[in-house]
Formats: structure tokens, sequence, C-alpha cells
């Protein structure tokens, strides 16, 4: 089979992959039928401990190696495709662009087969491809699935984008937001545990990525007692990244507030959200051709009157421009 795909074999063979074992993952995987079916999950902030997990199999390596790597991915049927199909933008860009990380590390029990793609780690988000086959039919709800780091939990929320593509193979993409926590180089756990007692257990090192371009803003502004500051915003591939610290302080003590932004171009497009979590916002991927955004802050929570009734608190912030070079 390799002798048909040329270009599969050339790039494997500077990184000692056996082919033997991409031909063993291809089989398995080249037979999937086109997606169907689309569905996202997100879970609210957790914070737990998991099991430590170690990988074994077929690791084929960072897409970020070459720019022939990328194409190599790309080319792999189905689970090197699971940015492209079932992404946001800024996913499909990352993979087109060869910043992902690419695993490849398959895993059968009771004729069910796991199989971790593309990986990608940033300033604004985790995320994690999967591609599951049966050989009887299955549904995303078989498995609960879950993340780590290296066995512990940090508090993040996280959600699942799934595609059934046929009754015996589904597509996924995992999507972690961590609140804090932000190293420079992760250890990813995942596992997939199925309704009869099988689990499955993946780990992949990954190096975050960089932004290509950042501006420090360091914009502060207060009202009443909501106090604000813009640390920095970084674009480029992956999208337009907004960085922020908001406390509301009350009689005893202050608390974290989160913002919201309206980001508008110079040819007057509001620019979609991909990601949110506390601190920041992604935002879809910049046009070539922009030189000015306009970016309005929203502060809305609610807060403890002196009767124990919360009372609701929306304000509009003070909106800034800036140039893109």
């Amino acid at each position: 089979m390799t002798d048909k795909i040329p270009s599969f074999k050339e790039e494997f063979d500077l990184i000692h992959v056996p082919t033997e074992k991409l031909d063993e993952i291809i089989t398995k995987i080249g037979t999937e039928k086109k997606l169907k079916r689309k569905r996202t999950v997100w879970s609210k902030a957790v914070l737990g401990v998991g099991a430590a997990v170690f990988a074994c199999g077929i690791l084929i390596g960072s897409a970020s190696v070459s720019p022939t790597m990328a194409q190599v991915v790309s080319s792999i049927p189905v689970i090197g495709q699971i940015y492209k199909n079932l992404g946001d933008i800024g996913l499909k860009n990352v993979s087109e662009a060869g910043l992902s990380e690419f695993s490849g590390e398959s895993k059968t029990i009771n004729g069910i087969t796991v199989t971790l793609g593309e990986i990608y780690y940033d300033d604004a988000r985790v995320t994690a491809s999967f591609s599951i086959n049966s050989e009887k039919p299955i549904t995303s709800d078989y498995f609960n699935i879950h993340h780590n780091y290296k066995g512990g939990m940090p508090l993040s929320n996280y959600g699942l984008t799934t595609d059934e593509t046929s009754p015996t193979n589904l597509t996924g993409i995992l999507k972690i937001n961590y609140y804090s926590f932000n190293p420079d180089t992760l250890e990813l756990g995942m596992t997939f545990e199925g309704k009869q007692g099988e689990l499955f257990e993946f780990r992949k090192e990954i190096v975050k990525a960089q932004y290509e371009n950042k501006i420090d803003i360091a914009k502060f502004q207060q009202i009443d007692n909501l106090n604000y500051k813009i640390n920095d915003i970084k674009w480029g591939t992956p999208g337009f990244l907004i960085s922020y610290d908001a406390q509301y302080k009350e009689e005893n003590y202050g608390r974290e507030v989160n913002l919201e932004f309206e980001v508008v171009d110079s040819s007057k497009k509001r620019l979609k959200e991909i990601s949110w979590k506390y601190g920041k916002q992604l935002f879809e991927p910049l046009e070539n051709d922009v030189t000015e955004l306009t970016i309005t802050p929203y502060a809305k929570f609610d807060i403890q009157r002196g009767d124990g009734h919360l009372e609701w608190k929306e304000h509009k912030l003070e909106p800034f421009k800036i140039k893109i070079p």
C-alpha cells in the first residue's frame, strides 16, 4: 500500500516510522464514509484526579517538523482530516499550516479501535482529535471521554464535538480551556471509558505554539468598584486573542469578573468568537487586508446586596482602537 503513497514513505523514512504500522492504521480508518451528524457537548469547570496514563504503539511525531510532514498528515484518510472537517476556522488554519502535532497512536479492545490524531496547544486552548472504529454499531455516548495532566486535572472546562460518520465509525475533537494553567510544555492524557469496561489510555507531550504577532496594550479602566486591564493582544494563524484581568471589589474582598469583547475590523466585519475562558477570548483569524480594529469590552456579572439578594450588573466599557501593522 505504501508504494502507492511515496510521499508518506519518504517522510516516514526520515523519522524512522515502520511503514507496516502506518498501513495498519490506514487500513482500519480508510473505509470511513462521508460525515453525517455533528454534535457538540460542553462540560462545566471540574477539579479532580485521574489515573496516570502510559502511551504505547506508534507515535508518528509532529506535523510542525516540516511543511512536508503537514502534507503527510493531511493525506492520511479521516484521522488526518478531522481538524479540517470538524474544527473551527482557527483549527483548519493550524492544520493546513502544519502547526499541529500528530500522534497516530492506535489501540484496539473488544473489536473497538481508538486512534489519536492531531493535537494543538496555545495560550487560548488545547484540542485533540480522535477516531473510533468498531466491528459493531457504536454511538458517541458509548464512551466517557476525559482528559488529565500527569494524572491530575487542573481547573478547566472542556467540550466535545463528535461526528458519527457511519454506524460503526465516529470522529471527534476534545476542546479544553484551562483557567490559569499554562505551561510551556503540556503532557496531555486522554482516557476513553467504554460501557462494557473498555479503557483506552493515551498520553502525548506537546509544546505550546506561539502566535506570530503581539501588541502589549496595558490599557486600564475603572467604573465604580470594577477594575480591568487589557494585558496584550496576539494574532496569527490560530486567530485573534485578547488577554485581560478584571476584578470587582466588594466590602472585604475582590473577585474575578468575566469580560466579553466585540471586535470589528476596518471593513466593518464583526469577528466571530472561537473560544473563551476567564482572562482570554479567542476570535476568528484576521483577514490579510485588515488595518485597524475597534474593540469594545463588556462586563456582565452579579453582586450580592445587603439583603442577601443578587443584583445583575452590565457595563459597556470604553471602546478603543488598535492599528494592525
